[in-house]
């Protein structure tokens, strides 16, 4: 193994490490902070008690509903959403090679808005998921086809991608406008993203749902390594390019269709985490969305965290302050592209 080899190895895990703790970190604040505190000692007892173990003194009914009922599943939730989308994001930027590429920048996600807010409309929550998971396959074949329009102009690809976003965004607005308010959340959940919403059930299902693309694309890791040196050498090196973008393109949707059901729209996420990781992490995928993962769960988890706390008792939508974040940085990568 080369000194080059043993420095990546070793830079890798430290990412990793940091990534993972960043993650552990929020995650247990958001356990016990909230409009209301929750004491270390008591979050970890009601933990323990829930995983057969007895750590500490009986915890109060209330801070074990607080925390297992309420706390828990949201942060849990936080980790799928902000995970998936952050490695998404990495897949996504990787099949097309365009570092502005992102799922709900790009459409995607306002494309699966419609579906869940139709889903939610007929079905509930379970509608939800399952109608944004749908809508989200059906736009990213849509953005296939479009990519082999424009392709080598990053910027005009991005710039089409918004375009479709904006138009899918008003057919959201029609549509929840449209719906029995009682059943369907406001326009605000599905455009800014909230994790209020969040239950067991709804963790659960959206695990599934995203945990199932996931694993898709981490077997189509090594093809989008070699996608990273163009379509033609991939296809010397024996790659089916059609099959293998179109393949991402739907995992892609499905991960992503399955995030906005369950929370509605969180922008930004699947463009700055990749971004920022693929910088550590080198140019395997199989490490990037790995690490991409770790760095979308911390993220959120601590967007959600600020989203609950900063104006307490009222909420923030977490799409809120992601958009913050990931807005001037859209408009850096933007102006390089263009300059590029």
């Amino acid at each position: 193994m080369t000194t080059v080899d043993q420095r990546r190895r070793s830079s890798r895990r430290w990412l990793v490490l940091v990534l993972a703790a960043s993650a552990a970190a929020a995650f247990g604040l958001n356990l016990g902070m909230g409009a209301v505190s929750v004491a270390p000692s008591e979050v970890v007892s009601v933990l323990s008690r829930r995983i057969g173990l007895s750590f500490g003194n009986q915890p109060a009914a209330s801070a074990e509903a607080v925390v297992w009922t309420l706390r828990v599943p949201r942060a849990l939730l936080a980790i799928v959403v902000g995970g998936g989308l952050a490695a998404v994001g990495a897949a996504l930027q990787g099949v097309f090679r365009n570092p502005l590429a992102d799922p709900q920048l790009l459409g995607i996600g306002p494309g699966a808005a419609i579906g869940a807010v139709a889903g939610a409309a007929a079905g509930g929550v379970a509608g939800s998921i399952a109608g944004g998971t749908v809508a989200g396959l059906l736009v990213a074949l849509l953005l296939r086809r479009l990519s082999r329009r424009t392709a080598g102009d990053p910027a005009r690809f991005v710039l089409v991608g918004v375009a479709l976003g904006a138009a899918l965004t008003a057919w959201v607005g029609f549509l929840v406008f449209a719906s029995d308010r009682s059943v369907v959340p406001p326009m605000e959940f599905w455009l800014l993203g909230s994790l209020s919403g969040a239950t067991w059930r709804v963790f659960g299902t959206a695990l599934v749902l995203v945990a199932v693309p996931l694993t898709v694309l981490l077997i189509n890791a090594r093809s989008l390594d070699l996608l990273s040196l163009g379509e033609d050498q991939a296809r010397h090196l024996g790659v089916d390019v059609d099959l293998t973008i179109t393949v991402v393109l739907m995992a892609v949707g499905a991960a992503t269709g399955a995030t906005v059901g369950a929370v509605g729209v969180v922008g930004f996420v699947g463009l700055v985490i990749p971004h920022v990781v693929r910088r550590m992490a080198g140019p395997s995928h199989r490490f990037l969305m790995a690490a991409s993962f770790l760095g979308g769960a911390a993220f959120v988890l601590a967007a959600d965290l600020v989203a609950r706390t900063v104006l307490t008792p009222v909420e923030v939508a977490v799409g809120l302050l992601t958009a913050v974040i990931g807005g001037p940085f859209f408009l850096i990568l933007l102006g390089r592209a263009r300059l590029a």
